[in-house]
């Protein structure tokens, strides 16, 4: 499965579980949610996915794309964040090839601002693999199941993947 091809799965995975898509292929794909849980201490969380694709990623570039998100969506959802509403990202970058750095980056780094955090995801196909925040942060704790149950459902294994179009 190349870039495109992966991109278009996230897309339908989006709009299966709930997303309401605002941007789509070729600018990039950004789908929104709100959420709101008596266990995540009576919040509600507007939860942004902003995928996109490159022929190769780095550290830079990841950090660079995972900022932009974080900032898009503080800006296009976040105007009554701290009042029981936070804004929670998940940024991907679907390329055909990443450096180790970017996965590292992506296994340990978690952006924050004021009720606003970033969890930076890499699908790399040429590897067959994905990485994000594996630990649980010391802010946004009480989110991390909930951003992991996003990952695992919106950016399946490229592997997973593989192995089913093989079938």
């Amino acid at each position: 499965m190349d870039t495109l091809g992966y991109q278009a799965l996230v897309q339908q995975r989006l709009v299966a579980a709930g997303y309401t898509l605002r941007m789509t292929p070729p600018a990039g794909l950004v789908g929104h949610r709100r959420d709101f849980r008596l266990r995540w201490m009576a919040t509600a969380v507007h939860t942004v996915v902003h995928v996109t694709t490159t022929p190769h990623v780095t550290a830079d570039g990841l950090a660079g794309f995972t900022r932009s998100a974080l900032s898009h969506s503080e800006v296009a959802h976040g105007q009554m964040r701290g009042l029981q509403s936070g804004v929670a990202v998940v940024a991907a970058v679907i390329a055909e090839s990443a450096d180790d750095e970017a996965h590292a980056y992506a296994m340990r780094t978690i952006p924050k601002d004021f009720a606003a955090f970033a969890w930076p995801v890499v699908v790399d196909l040429g590897a067959e693999l994905r990485s994000s925040h594996a630990g649980s942060p010391l802010v946004g704790a009480v989110y991390s199941s909930w951003m992991r149950q996003q990952i695992e459902a919106l950016l399946p294994q490229p592997d997973a993947v593989a192995a089913t179009a093989r079938d």
